[in-house]
């Protein structure tokens, strides 16, 4: 086979030398976008500062380099045989490139001319207006810091729930104008700087965008407007988001330092420490509405997903009702606790407020929480009537499928209503004897002197011994030996209840001694009996003990003395 003649063909080698050209820009533009891809997420992150994305973008890169490695091979595979298929129908590339050269008239050659120069100048003008950009950055950011001092050093140092910890200076003496305030201002200056950063960012995304979309009305790119717009859409929404959220850190902690400055005192004082605990919540609600409004106005703008876009706005709504209902809640908190006097440090111990305050806040909040689902749902358009009629036909089947939970519900509320007993009172249920820690609507919670906690429902609650109201007797009975001088034992006991009413102001009256209770062959019982406060009988029945321990020795003592006498 002859092969020279293979290796003198011109237009094989002009179609050869034309294939390598265009497998090779493929090549190229195939590495400079993987190159981009590779870059491309960290620019992301860095640039408008989310460490959330970085995440994302990594597998978004790692997923879109696979797609570019296989469509480069395709689109090379596909150069080769749509060249194989144009050198086999008698084509030649330099001929036909001789060809179209030959068609360009003067005037083809002046216009490519006229938009290769504008090009240019349009590239000087957007490298000059990024210059120009960045000094102005750096001058509205100084102008900002210069005038922030006026503003800040004034002011009295605040402790934030959400601010970052403070750090002393170790050369800033206890006590300086200064302590405290360091950490806040170099908090409030990254702020703006990063502010100011994204923004400078910003701009110059716009101008690259406004760039490229001239630069397509050069060439004749007629879609450039259409792209050009949706593009400046998507990135203006974000990039508007992103500065809200990082302006909200802001705007909450100088809100915080406001009030703290000016409602940490007087009568909202009590208001003002509950909202302040919601702050690190409305900041998190607030980035949230703002980054799914913008997605949602995102999506309106991409036509084919326009559909999403009316849940965005029914998700914000929803995210300002829960945040609401929170601030509510704790209003709520606030005003039960003062309107049963339970701030009231110089108050004597109320255990009505004690009981009722829990109740009253547990079923407000529940309350509550139930109104914003409903609420919820009419954002969305749902019908809440059936849901409240449905409600409460399973209330009803519920109330009589459990009868017992029912019964305890009656009962808790019949305790309440009766003020059978309250939290505090030493009670006894059965073989439950104690303190009231809690009473529920459903249960009641008594713990005794072993530490052990009894939950008794309501409606098992049938007699109820309280030794908390009015008055109790602490009895004591005291053993002795047949043999003893029972008159000198009831002297003794009777001076020990004197002793007792002496000493402790719990004690409402004279120890009465009720003689003979018991006796047996070898002991004999003796009752005491005192009139105490409600809840002090079994202190009072050990401090008696005592005392009257205190007044045999001394009997004894005597009696010794005599016989050695």
């Amino acid at each position: 086979m002859d092969f020279s003649k293979f290796f003198n063909d011109d237009r094989l080698l002009t179609n050869l030398i034309s294939i390598h050209v265009v497998l090779a820009v493929v090549l190229l533009v195939s590495i400079i976008l993987r190159k981009l891809l590779k870059d491309g997420g960290e620019q992301v992150v860095r640039w408008t500062g989310l460490q959330w994305l970085d995440g994302i973008s990594k597998e978004a890169v790692k997923g879109m380099r696979s797609m570019l490695f296989w469509s480069t091979v395709v689109l090379m595979v596909a150069s080769v045989a749509s060249m194989a298929v144009y050198h086999v129908s008698g084509r030649n590339a330099r001929a036909d490139f001789q060809d179209w050269f030959g068609q360009l008239t003067g005037a083809h050659l002046l216009s490519l001319g006229l938009a290769l120069g504008k090009l240019v100048a349009l590239a000087i003008g957007v490298a000059l207006g990024f210059r120009l950009l960045r000094r102005l950055r750096v001058f509205l950011e100084a102008y900002v810091h210069h005038h922030l001092p006026k503003h800040v050093q004034m002011e009295t140092p605040v402790a934030l729930p959400f601010a970052p910890p403070a750090q002393t200076p170790a050369a800033e003496a206890p006590g300086s104008p200064g302590l405290g305030d360091s950490p806040r201002r170099a908090h409030l200056e990254e702020t703006i700087r990063r502010w100011f950063t994204l923004l400078e960012r910003f701009c110059l995304l716009l101008m690259i965008v406004g760039a490229l979309w001239l630069g397509g009305r050069v060439v004749g790119f007629t879609d450039a407007d259409g792209w050009a717009g949706l593009v400046l859409k998507i990135v203006t929404y974000f990039m508007i988001a992103r500065l809200l959220t990082l302006a909200c850190r802001t705007l909450f902690h100088v809100f915080a330092s406001m009030g703290n400055k000016h409602l940490d005192r007087g009568q909202f004082h009590r208001y003002w420490e509950r909202i302040v605990r919601l702050f690190p919540l409305g900041e998190r609600c607030f980035e949230a509405a703002i980054w799914i409004f913008a997605a949602s106005q995102c999506a309106e703008a991409l036509s084919f997903i326009a559909f999403v876009a009316k849940f965005g706005t029914g998700i914000v709504q929803c995210i300002g009702i829960f945040y609401g209902t929170r601030v509510l809640i704790e209003f709520l908190h606030v005003f039960i606790n003062q309107a049963f006097g339970m701030y009231k440090d110089e108050q004597a111990e109320d255990q009505k407020g004690q009981t009722l305050v829990p109740l009253l806040e547990s079923i407000s909040q529940y309350v509550l929480y139930f109104g914003c689902a409903l609420m919820m749902l009419r954002v969305f358009e749902v019908d809440t009537t059936p849901i409240l009629a449905g409600a409460g036909v399973v209330g009803l089947a519920v109330g009589l499928g459990a009868q017992n939970l029912v019964a305890d519900v009656v009962a808790g509320f019949f305790i309440l209503f009766e003020n059978q007993f309250l939290v505090g009172d030493i009670i006894q249920v059965g073989d439950a004897v104690g303190r009231v820690e809690a009473i529920n609507i459903r249960c009641t919670q008594i713990r005794d002197e072993s530490g052990r906690l009894f939950i008794i429902p309501n409606g098992q609650i049938k007699t109820v011994v309280n030794f908390s109201k009015g008055y109790v007797n602490a009895v004591v009975d005291i053993k002795v030996p047949t043999t003893s001088n029972l008159e000198q034992v009831m002297r003794d006991m009777t001076e020990a209840g004197r002793r007792l009413r002496t000493s402790r102001r719990e004690v409402l009256g004279e120890t009465v001694i009720k003689g003979l209770v018991d006796l047996t062959p070898n002991d004999m019982t003796i009752r005491a009996v005192t009139k105490v406060q409600p809840g002090t009988h079994f202190v009072m029945q050990q401090e008696y003990r005592r005392t009257l321990k205190e007044v045999f020795d001394e009997t004894a003592r005597v009696t010794l003395k005599a016989l050695a006498a």
